[in-house]
């Protein structure tokens, strides 16, 4: 038995199934002799004197395999065989013929169209008796253990189910809890300290300005925290509809809004025709976002900064890309940067918390596809993505 085996048949708390051999044939002494030659296999065998009692005895039980005497009066083995396939649960049971009767005599033929696996002629040699019903007790020992692993895995996904439902009932919980019970409060403290400042700031020195500066800096650094929180959380949840989406005029729109709001930028846009994949529209622009913004981010210092949008086939496979020439990365970073808060720059050269990658991430996750990135410091990185 394999460890498999073992494993699984621990799991379910019941021995090896057993594989039953059920011997069909009206004459006692050719049923006595076909038990003789499968006793060295020590499996389970069954007899039936008739194609009735053969009938009675798999409503009761499965067998691996029947062997079915041709020639039965009342009820022959190929009618037996008719009904044995009508039934749903012997449907698929392998039946083997075993007859007296030469080849010439038999018809082969119809026994095929009955579902016969194969046919054994007399005089019977053991050895291969043995080998060809050898054959379907592993088979069915094999099915046996396929069927207890769908019922585990069943089982598996049932308690991974119950086990997301309340890991989602508590991320609302949580997203509820960020944007009423805690943001309420920095809300307040910032305003405060700006009604501070406003009121008092003429009474106050240096120093204590400064202090209140900070407090609201760090307060307004909490609330963008949140901000990102709820975002991850809206994207992990909700259903996916998927559609045709224009990545080439959703891109043409992202860049629009960044540069109306820095007009003193210039960029070298670079956008290909008719770039569009399958997905949620509404996901697919977070993410297209997310990574031009990003790349509109880490070229800010550059006077002759650009960025390019397009896809490319490879391997089979088609992706899409945002690329820039911006500060780059070092690739030994490379895992870090679709983490949540995850930084590869300082906050005072690059703000932000370091969500929007890992919120793209989250997105390409759910669509099942990948994204990944490519990079060298000081020259630029390379953002793909597959949905």
């Amino acid at each position: 038995m394999t460890t498999v085996q073992r494993a699984l048949n621990a799991t379910n708390g019941s021995p090896e199934s057993t594989a039953s051999v059920l011997i069909v044939d009206d004459d006692r002494t050719k049923r006595f002799a076909l038990r003789a030659i499968l006793a060295s296999l020590g499996e389970d065998v069954v007899e039936a004197s008739s194609g009735a009692d053969a009938l009675r005895q798999l409503l009761r039980r499965e067998f691996a395999v029947v062997l079915l005497d041709v020639r039965m009066p009342v009820m022959d083995g190929f009618e037996t065989a008719q009904l044995i396939r009508q039934r749903p649960r012997s449907a698929l049971t392998p039946i083997i013929f075993v007859t007296a009767l030469d080849q010439g005599e038999t018809n082969t033929g119809r026994g095929y169209e009955l579902g016969a696996v194969d046919f054994v002629f007399a005089p019977v040699v053991p050895a291969i008796l043995r080998a060809k019903v050898s054959v379907f007790m592993e088979l069915y020992r094999a099915q046996q253990e396929l069927r207890r692993y769908r019922h585990q895995l069943e089982h598996l996904v049932q308690e991974r189910t119950t086990a997301l439902t309340a890991i989602n009932r508590e991320l609302e919980a949580f997203s509820y809890l960020v944007s009423n019970d805690l943001r309420a409060p920095l809300q307040a403290f910032d305003r405060l300290s700006e009604a501070l400042l406003a009121g008092y700031g003429d009474k106050l020195d240096g120093r204590a300005k400064d202090y209140i500066q900070r407090m609201r800096r760090a307060s307004q650094r909490m609330g963008s925290v949140f901000d990102g929180l709820q975002s991850l959380f809206r994207v992990t949840s909700g259903e996916i509809r998927r559609e045709t989406v224009d990545v080439s005029a959703m891109a043409a729109e992202i860049f629009e809004e960044l540069q109306v709001a820095s007009p003193d930028r210039h960029v070298t846009v670079t956008i290909s025709p008719d770039l569009s994949v399958s997905g949620d529209a509404r996901l697919v622009r977070i993410l297209l976002s997310n990574f031009i913004s990003n790349a509109w981010k880490f070229t800010g210092n550059k006077a002759d900064a650009a960025i390019e949008v397009g896809g490319e086939h490879v391997e089979g496979e088609s992706r899409l890309f945002v690329r820039d020439n911006g500060v780059g990365f070092d690739m030994i970073s490379a895992h870090k940067l679709f983490g949540a808060f995850q930084r590869l720059h300082s906050q005072s050269e690059f703000p932000g918390m370091g969500i929007g990658l890992a919120t793209a991430r989250r997105i390409v996750n759910r669509h099942g596809g990948r994204c990944w990135a490519e990079g060298a410091v000081g020259e630029g990185a390379t953002f793909y993505f597959t949905l």
